[in-house]
């Protein structure tokens, strides 16, 4: 599907702006003020995209330290007569109920 800007007042307003303050000029300037946004927002995109790898290894790190914290809590609350959520909300928690 073609785009014709021609028909469309305000984008080919918005791209003769953008040209001006790229300082483009002549035969040219908007498509390459197109070409350049694209390339711009290609970018920011490829930034944006998670890294699933990464987002594993964070989640596989929570997991861990939830249940080394969970085994060494489960010798203090046997002792005692805080419950294991209690004794996991004032280790994870502070008195606003905000993470430490």
């Amino acid at each position: 599907m073609t785009i014709n800007i021609a028909h469309r007042a305000d984008l080919e307003r918005r791209v003769e702006k953008l040209a001006e303050r790229m300082g483009l000029k002549g035969h040219g300037r908007k498509t390459a003020t197109i070409e350049r946004a694209l390339g711009v927002l290609e970018e920011r995109l490829e930034q944006e995209q998670p890294d699933r790898e990464a987002i594993r290894a964070s989640l596989d790190g929570y997991i861990a330290n939830g249940a080394r914290l969970r085994r060494r809590l489960a010798g203090k609350v046997a002792a005692s007569t805080v419950p294991l959520s209690q004794a996991l909300q004032d280790e994870l928690y502070d008195e606003r109920g905000l993470p430490k």
